[in-house]
């Protein structure tokens, strides 16, 4: 009885860890095309003219901004907003990605001490059998 509904405490227990890996993967995945786009240099299509743009976040002009500075075609194509927003939908699944883990991990750790404790007083209980005297 004990030992089934162990397995599917632990069962469950996996689906959450592995949910939350998941979704850790997916914000991981969302801030490294984040970065990509922010530190690549890159190209726009201008008609037949390919425009040559440098990354928004080594942009090294001192006088200008990054949207002021470079031709307009650059700024729309990697503009801060878009950016920003990339930046903003990969921190929900990494919250919701650790707490899923954690409380994943929280759950098996919990279920091994009370099963090791019930294991414990069932040997004790067996060890007074045997210590009492048989009529």
């Amino acid at each position: 009885m004990q030992w089934t509904a162990r397995q599917e405490f632990d069962r469950w227990a996996g689906r959450q860890q592995s949910w939350g890996v998941g979704l850790m993967t997916v914000s991981a995945a969302l801030f490294l095309w984040l970065g990509y786009l922010l530190s690549m240099p890159f190209t726009v299509h201008d008609y037949q003219d390919e425009i040559a743009c440098e990354a928004p976040l080594f942009y090294e002009s001192e006088s200008t901004s990054y949207s002021e500075g470079t031709p307009r075609l650059c700024s729309v194509e990697r503009d801060w907003p878009d950016l920003l927003a990339i930046g903003f939908l990969a921190v929900p699944p990494a919250v919701a990605g650790a707490a899923l883990f954690t409380s994943g991990s929280a759950r098996k750790r919990s279920s091994a001490h009370v099963f090791r404790i019930l294991e414990m007083q069932g040997s004790e209980d067996r060890a007074r059998q045997k210590a009492r005297p048989k009529p």
